[in-house]
């Protein structure tokens, strides 16, 4: 009799956690997974790694090896609901001019016996003329922020330039919400990519892409500077700037500035400080030399010196420059915006929005002695040392890699020696390669 009841009981136990998983499971779950591997195993670093489907992905996900991260299924970036808003944002305006209608009409009901109320509604109800003052300054506010959205609200398109790849060259594609002007197509997987999801990108609070397609992130400390790269006749300094976070142990931090040295010559881009952001505002900085380089605010506008070439890609806040046979650098200057402020903690104030470079580096003769955070990279049997698999991988060495100021060659690990002979080891070019997911040049990395 004891065994009978001890085995209901058990039976009743197990029913109840059958049941406490099943409803544990959130709905959808089954039909989607909530975990993707890259499956392309000529990505070592990324191939069978696991990762967690965003909590947004409706309909599962899967890994881009190149850039080893989770993309929703079907995802697509549409541009439409961005420029909706203020379209549905103007029809409520003329509304509150209705209002001023129907509040003189009271005032008619409760005067019907005297001659005046026709006067009434001008001079006995102050409220009138305080409505008839909104209408005047709600028309003003649409006319300033209506020209300013709609060119940032436009998402870039762009195509897939590799012929290589029929099925998706020259096929037009919009840009993810998460980077509106600043993507490429990866031809592999025929999709559009944010400029900082690829190799070379330094973006946000430092995250680095490396040469090897890893993902990482270095913290350094605000008002220092930092070795990016070091080679024989190439050597790139960044300048960071950030705020106290008192909740944790270190700075919240973004790249404000580089400095490059090459051959003889220096160049500093620079993203100048501002209160308030606006797009149409150029806050980008070049100086060559020590001389400030002036570039017309027109896309296109080109400004050249022997070898190195500076372009404008927009209007105001973004360039290019490049020099033969040895980098081409792409730097944007962005904003900290309040809602990034909100979601990451960071208590950016009205005095200053911590206006940063995004950039995106590729090199065309990097030896394999080259060194720095980014620079270590790109050597041939470089090997990352940090720890995979956590949400934000942080490389250190802040005392490996600081230097003295943004054009200092005095870090640790510096290999810089400037223009030297024809025939040394430091004026060896790179071969041109093309791996197999499609990113070709100079100066290019393939891994296995």
């Amino acid at each position: 009799m004891a065994q009978s009841m001890v085995c209901h009981v058990m039976l009743g136990v197990m029913f109840m956690l059958v049941a406490f998983g099943e409803a544990q499971t959130p709905p959808g779950i089954a039909n989607n997974p909530s975990q993707a591997t890259c499956k392309d195993p000529t990505y070592k670093q990324c191939h069978n790694l696991v990762h967690v489907c965003p909590k947004f992905c409706p309909n599962g996900c899967y890994v881009h090896c190149q850039s080893c991260k989770p993309i929703c299924n079907g995802q697509s970036a549409p541009s439409p609901p961005e420029i909706e808003p203020p379209t549905e944002s103007t029809p409520p305006m003329p509304t509150p001019p209705s209002p001023p209608t129907t509040t003189p009409s009271p005032p008619t009901e409760y005067t019907p016996p005297t001659p005046t109320p026709s006067s009434p509604p001008t001079e006995s109800t102050p409220p009138t003329p305080k409505p008839s003052s909104p209408p005047t300054t709600t028309p003003s506010p649409p006319t300033k922020p209506s020209p300013t959205p709609t060119p940032p609200s436009q998402p870039k398109k762009v195509k897939c330039k590799n012929n290589n790849y029929p099925k998706c060259y020259a096929y037009e594609h919009v840009c993810p919400a998460s980077c509106p002007g600043q993507c490429e197509v990866d031809c592999v997987s025929c999709k559009p990519v944010c400029n900082c999801d690829m190799p070379g990108a330094v973006c946000q609070d430092p995250r680095f892409i490396g040469g090897d397609g890893i993902t990482f992130y270095f913290h350094g400390k605000k008002d220092r500077d930092f070795c990016l790269v070091s080679d024989y006749n190439l050597h790139i300094n960044g300048h960071f700037i950030g705020k106290r976070n008192k909740n944790m142990g270190r700075d919240f931090t973004w790249v404000q500035s580089i400095g490059v040295l090459f051959n003889n010559h220096k160049v500093q881009i620079s993203a100048l400080k501002t209160s308030s952001w606006d797009d149409a505002t150029d806050r980008i900085s070049v100086a060559f030399d020590g001389e400030n380089v002036f570039l017309p605010k027109t896309e296109g506008a080109k400004w050249q010196f022997s070898t190195m070439l500076i372009t404008r890609i927009d209007e105001a806040n973004h360039i290019v420059v490049e020099v033969e046979n040895l980098f081409k650098i792409t730097a944007k200057v962005v904003p900290i915006t309040k809602e990034e402020s909100r979601i990451h903690n960071y208590d950016i104030t009205n005095d200053d929005c911590f206006a940063h470079l995004d950039l995106k580096f590729k090199f065309f003769s990097l030896t394999n002695e080259v060194d720095g955070i980014l620079g270590q990279t790109y050597k041939n049997d470089y090997v990352s040392k940090v720890k995979m698999g956590v949400l934000m991988p942080v490389m250190g060495g802040n005392s490996k890699f600081v230097s003295e100021n943004l054009f200092a060659t005095d870090c640790s690990v510096s290999k810089f020696k400037g223009r030297q002979e024809d025939g040394s080891p430091m004026n060896l070019q790179l071969p041109s390669l093309r791996c197999q997911s499609g990113i070709e040049g100079r100066g290019v990395v393939c891994k296995r």
